[in-house]
């Protein structure tokens, strides 16, 4: 990205719980402009009834995970962070594959286009013991407001993202603040598998 005007940097966040569409398709901190962030504590997530029927025979229940973001490294254009999902549970269990991700505002809407999934055709199925993380990185454009290096994006900010684990149907909301996002059509985030931290 050619100006770094708001990145992220995390250690841990605020995790609190809207439950909406599934993640088999498709990112938190709580920031400010300058690369700094101040960590929340997290909420169980309210567990839903449908179950992917490609998840990992050992898919972490959502009430297991907490999710937080860390990194906020820029360069060539763009900004890297990892999604870190860890076994809050007593007994191990495993995630496979992508997680869904995009950024919302105060009310909960999503601002733009979801994060776009970059995933193997075979992504490795990872094994959590308890207390144990897994990260998925993601890449967000360095979106500048004065004109950046994506024809149409008029940049907004929300507050935070949602963050769907892994063929997970529940959303985790990671509180944040001046998150920039594209308000169009153009696509501004990816994310990757899961991978060992």
């Amino acid at each position: 990205m050619p100006r770094l005007r708001t990145p992220l940097l995390v250690a841990a966040a605020t995790l609190t719980v809207f439950l909406t569409g599934c993640s088999g398709g498709a990112p938190a901190p709580t920031a400010s402009p300058s690369p700094t962030a101040s960590p929340s504590p997290t909420a169980s997530p309210t567990p839903t009834a449908s179950v992917d029927p490609n998840a990992p025979a050992g898919q972490c229940a959502d009430d297991a995970l907490s999710v937080s973001i860390s990194g906020g490294d820029g360069g060539a254009g763009s900004i890297g962070y990892d999604l870190v999902f860890t076994n809050e549970g007593s007994a191990s269990c495993e995630l496979r594959g992508a997680p869904g991700v995009s950024v919302i505002d105060g009310s909960g809407a999503q601002l733009g286009e979801p994060a776009e999934q970059v995933d193997d055709d075979a992504p490795e199925t990872l094994t959590l013991q308890s207390g144990a993380s897994v990260v998925a990185p993601l890449t967000a454009v360095n979106i500048d407001p004065d004109g950046g290096p994506l024809d149409d994006c008029p940049v907004v900010h929300g507050t935070g993202y949602r963050v769907f684990p892994p063929h997970s149907f529940t959303g985790f909301v990671v509180e944040a603040s001046n998150v920039p996002a594209c308000d169009s059509s153009t696509v501004f985030l990816k994310v990757g598998p899961v991978q060992a931290s």
